[in-house]
């Protein structure tokens, strides 16, 4: 009677646990007092924490069970399962979320409207191509709209903030001059190219005398510079003028040492790191049609654009005033003060949001959670 009794509690027990998942409150992931993120928001960032740790599996044809496969992230020494990672990559994003919403009210900024349309915007085009396999996963538009666009915007003004002149960790433009001026290299380059269209219609290589020619008045502009003492402009202009190009075909900026320039393959970027300041040098690629001879050239960093003054202006290749001061060098680059923060910042950042996630009374909803797993991402294909 007892053994009856005891089996009829526990079949009870079970029944009654089953009920209370069948009825938690799928609308919340993660909350604070103040803010209440949804389940999509975490499935979102599940979904984006799984394709990270999959592009790291060496060898993935090999491998037999993707969620199983060890990983290590490259600012970690840590190794983890593909499963273990999405789920701790899906962990610390939805915090840091919260974290960003604490910090967005405590600063007292509001949205800014113009970004937050623009990013919209691309978050329609995503959502109208993803709509049935992000849906399929249990992420709304509202979730997707509110990850892809909403946070992307908070999170760069809370960054903007947090190390502007009224933030806490506040980067001084000197600070930001030094680290530019020690991490990066200039540099301005333009390439030729010695092919020509045949009468069919193929691309063929030129002459040798023409090639010889070319490669003849590069290394005579580049005298201009390393010999003569006249400047890149001075250079550029030349061939502009020898060659009757229609405009100027320079491409300039600035790039992390040890990586490369926008446009250049990583040997080609090596040599211009590899110059000194003010040198220009004619670099052959290629054979036959598809050689190239590249112009390259390392400017002084007093010739880099003082983008920390925004009003500043500065003059391209061709002449024309530019009025906008916030871009590096002859203003092509694209280098904003914005990105070499985040670069100079950016995992400072995340330890500073971490530990605000960390001082935050965060509830985590696992009766609602535990149903969703890196596993209901891997489709039959990838299996095969």
């Amino acid at each position: 009677m007892n053994n009856t009794k005891k089996l009829t509690a526990i079949a009870l027990a079970a029944v009654m646990a089953v009920s209370a998942s069948g009825c938690a409150d799928q609308s919340w992931s993660y909350k604070t007092d103040d803010v209440s993120l949804t389940t999509g928001t975490y499935i979102y960032n599940l979904l984006n924490g799984y394709y990270e740790a999959d592009a790291l599996i060496e060898s993935p044809d090999e491998v037999d069970d993707h969620l199983k496969a060890e990983v290590k992230g490259s600012d970690s020494d840590e190794v983890k399962t593909v499963e273990k990672y999405a789920y701790d990559v899906a962990d610390e994003t939805t915090k840091r979320m919260l974290a960003v919403e604490s910090l967005f009210a405590e600063y007292g900024l509001t949205l800014n409207e113009t970004e937050d349309t623009a990013a919209r915007g691309y978050a329609d085009q995503v959502w109208s191509t993803s709509k049935k396999t992000l849906e399929g996963y249990g992420i709304s538009q509202d979730s997707f709209n509110y990850c892809y666009a909403e946070y992307s915007v908070k999170y760069g003004q809370v960054f903007d903030y947090t190390y502007g002149k009224d933030g806490s960790r506040y980067v001084k433009d000197d600070e930001l001059r030094k680290y530019f001026n020690d991490n990066h290299t200039g540099y301005a380059y333009f390439s030729v190219s010695m092919a020509e269209t045949d009468e069919d219609g193929n691309s063929v290589a030129k002459s040798a005398d023409e090639m010889k020619k070319t490669e003849s008045d590069l290394n005579k502009y580049a005298d201009l510079i390393n010999k003569d003492g006249k400047t890149y402009f001075d250079a550029v202009s030349a061939y502009i003028k020898d060659y009757s190009a229609e405009v100027d075909p320079t491409y300039s900026g600035a790039f992390k040492n040890g990586e490369a320039a926008t446009g250049l393959d990583d040997d080609t970027s090596h040599i211009i790191e590899g110059l000194k300041e003010g040198e220009a040098k004619v670099v052959k690629t290629g054979e036959d049609a598809t050689t190239l001879f590249y112009f390259l050239y390392r400017p002084k960093n007093t010739e880099l654009e003082d983008y920390f003054d925004e009003t500043s202006t500065s003059t391209d290749y061709n002449g024309k005033e530019n009025e906008d001061g916030i871009l590096i060098y002859d203003l092509k680059s694209g280098y904003t003060r914005y990105t070499l923060l985040d670069e100079m910042k950016g995992d400072d950042f995340k330890d500073f949001l971490k530990e605000r996630a960390a001082s935050l009374n965060i509830q985590k909803n696992d009766a609602a959670l535990k149903k969703y797993s890196p596993k209901m991402f891997i489709t039959k294909d990838s299996d095969e």
